[in-house]
This record gives C-alpha cells, sequence and structure tokens, in this order.
C-alpha cells in the first residue's frame, strides 16, 4: 500500500495553527527544503500517524487533523481522522468510493460488516481509534490494510547515531525486535544473521562496498573494555575488518558518518529481506557522509527501492544531495504564514519542466526559489 497524499492541520483557527499542504508522494521521494521549513515535521507527524494505526501509541496528543490517501492495488483508500483534546472528533475511511468506516464525536458510528454485508452500528471509547480497536481480519478485513502499513512503517533519523551507542547483551533472554527501534541495530544485525547468516552478511558487505567502504568482515562480537564507562563485558557489538586495515574495528571505534550508513544499511537489508515494509522515512539523508558517499547511498536505496514494495521518502537540506537526486523525485517545502506549502513537478508542472531546460544545477532551482515564482498551479 503506497501514500499517495498527505493533508494536515492542526489547532486550526487559533494563532497556534501549523498545516501542510500538497504533499503527494510517488514511490521515491526527496523533501528538500531550508532550516525550520518543516521537513523533518512532515516526516514526523507521518510516522505519528502510523503509530496511531498500528496502535504503537495512545492517543495522547492535543489537536491534529489528517486526511490521507493510499493506493492498493490500484484501489483508492482515502482515511480521515481528527482529534481534539485527546478525542476522537472524527474517523472516516472510503474504500473504492464506499464507506466502511464512519463516526464522530462520542464514538458512535458506523462499520461495514463484511459476512453480514451490512453497516451496524459501533461504540467505541472515544481516546482510541476505531481502525485499531475493531481490528478483525474477518469482519474487518479493510482496516488490516491501515494497520499493517502503520506497523511496517520505518524512520530513521540520519543525523542521530542510529544506534552506534547501543549494545546487544551476551546471554539476555531473546525478545521479538522492534524494528521501529532505529537504535536497535545490534539486536537487527544479530537477527539477520541467524536466520540468514551468510546471505544477510554479504547483501550488506556488498552494499558499504558502493559507498567505498571495503568490509571483508562483518560480525557481532563481546566488546572488549566498557561501553560509554559502564558496560559489562558480556556486552555484544558490532565489529568490521576494513580491507586495508590490520585492525578490527568495534562499533566505538567506527566512524560517525560510516556507522550511520552501516546501521542505515543493516536495518533496510532485514526489513527488505524479512519484513517487506511499506514506507521508509529517512530524515536528514547523507548527514556526516562526504559527497560521493551520500551520494552513493542515496543511489543504492533509490534503486533497491526501485525494485521492491519500498515506498522512499528522505529529507535533507543538503546542497550536494539535491543534485544527486532528479527533480522528480523532489517536493520542495517552502515555509507559509501558518504552516509548510510543498511545490512538485504535479502542482508547479511548469516551474519544474521550464527549469529543466536551463541546464543549471538542481540546487540552483532550490536557492533561487525558482519553483515558488508566481502561483503554483492546483
Amino acid at each position: 500500500m503506497e501514500l499517495k497524499s498527505v493533508d494536515y492541520v492542526e489547532y486550526e483557527g487559533t494563532p497556534q495553527e501549523w498545516r501542510l499542504q500538497g504533499f503527494s508522494p510517488k514511490k521515491i521521494n526527496l523533501i528538500v527544503g531550508r532550516n525550520a521549513t518543516g521537513k523533518s515535521r512532515m516526516l514526523r507527524l507521518i510516522l505519528g500517524l502510523g503509530n496511531l494505526l498500528a496502535g504503537d501509541v495512545k492517543l495522547q496528543f492535543l489537536s491534529g487533523d489528517y486526511k490521507v490517501r493510499f493506493d492498493d492495488n490500484s484501489e483508492d483508500i482515502i482515511y480521515r481522522l481528527a482529534y481534539r483534546d485527546q478525542k476522537v472528533k472524527l474517523e472516516k475511511l472510503e474504500i473504492a468510493g464506499k464507506t466502511r468506516l464512519d463516526r464522530s464525536s462520542g464514538g458512535q458510528g458506523k462499520l461495514y460488516f463484511k459476512q453480514a454485508d451490512i453497516d451496524m452500528t459501533f461504540q467505541a471509547p472515544e481516546n482510541e481509534l476505531a481502525c485499531f480497536a475493531r481490528l478483525d481480519a474477518i469482519q474487518h478485513p479493510f482496516l488490516q490494510r491501515l494497520y499493517d502499513w502503520g506497523k511496517s512503517l520505518r524512520y530513521y533519523p540520519f543525523g542521530t547515531p542510529l544506534g552506534q551507542n547501543e549494545v546487544a547483551v551476551l546471554g539476555q533472554p531473546s525478545a521479538e525486535l522492534n524494528l521501529k527501534e532505529s537504535s536497535h541495530v545490534v539486536a537487527v544485525l544479530r537477527d539477520g544473521m541467524t536466520r540468514a547468516s551468510s546471505e544477510f552478511a554479504q547483501t550488506v558487505i556488498a552494499d558499504m562496498a558502493s559507498l567505498g567502504y571495503h568490509l571483508d568482515e562483518l560480525t557481532v562480537k563481546e566488546l572488549g573494555g566498557k561501553l560509554m564507562g559502564a558496560v559489562p563485558t558480556t556486552a555484544l557489538g558490532i565489529s568490521v575488518q576494513e580491507h586495508d586495515l590490520t585492525k578490527e574495528l568495534q562499533q566505538t571505534d567506527i566512524s560517525q558518518g560510516m556507522f550511520r550508513a552501516l546501521s542505515l544499511i543493516i536495518q533496510f537489508t532485514y526489513s527488505n529481506m524479512f519484513k517487506r515494509p511499506s514506507c521508509i522515512l529517512i530524515d536528514d539523508i547523507g548527514e556526516g557522509l562526504d559527497y560521493e558517499r551520500a551520494s552513493a547511498l542515496i543511489t543504492l536505496l533509490t534503486e533497491k527501492a526501485k525494485d521492491s514494495s519500498v515506498q522512499l521518502i528522505m529529507s535533507t537540506n543538503d546542497r550536494f544531495v539535491m543534485n544527486n537526486v532528479p527533480l522528480e523525485y523532489w517536493s520542495v517545502a517552502e515555509r507559509a504564514a501558518n504552516g509548510c506549502r510543498i511545490y512538485n513537478c504535479d502542482n508547479a508542472p511548469e516551474k519544474f519542466r521550464d527549469f529543466q531546460l536551463t541546464g543549471l544545477s538542481n540546487f540552483d532551482f532550490f536557492a533561487a526559489g525558482f519553483f515558488s515564482e508566481g502561483e503554483a498551479q492546483r
């Protein structure tokens, strides 16, 4: 299932109002914009919706109004959710033009029952989403689609350690991996190598080589010494053997940029190999990498996304990253008086098309504000 459009507003009609307009993602997307335009906020609000649909978080927010559209095998799905003061005020699901869920304030509404082929009245708690609370694979299989999308959503803030400061513990009882926790990369690698040892490791090693990091070995081993000053010697961490070095590197000795790339590739590989996620969000892609490696990483992820069921949504304000991603994948975020306005080749086609005839770099399109000259077409 692929996300096709997102409209969002919070605190509507108040001085705190913030809204997102015009975001219509494709299979591969790069959100570009200056600092404080709302790029990271966009990714987090998509993540927040996914967490709510999957039941990973409770409704604890004061204000929000989502209208999102999905495409699932050419079937149009529209979901609307509005809440105030931690209570659902509106929740509606339409599939192929037919209303399957419709509730309002108070928790009461209508829900379609497949086996009986009728809409029936139901009551749900005001502070819970009915699409999660009423999950039933037999009676309401259409709700499972939203749950699966939310559960398989992945978010990677590339400008963070991505697990370099976390370890696994030898002998600790194994628990189900929480793949939404991007810091759990040691556990992800350990499980991936247990399930598909040679294939998993060799896939990661080959992908790292495409970035210019040539590894002879990738393993999970007991760490020597202490990590962060207080970790026992039974701690397990990632170790790599680079081709041109004689000394093996433990994860604490790996450069930040290299480890971020390694962590992302490990988790991307695991999701593709075992879980097939619907959507991957990467904030500040390429942060901490040099131009060549940042470009190679984006090329790698883009090519992998093309050949999979993954929808890839990345964000950046790095000029080198921008120059390496075709304008057809761009969504330009511009700060508005009450939120964030998005320009892309769908809602401003003439601006994107005309600029490509100038022969200038992609970054010039962004830096000169070429995209927002005049009124964007709708």
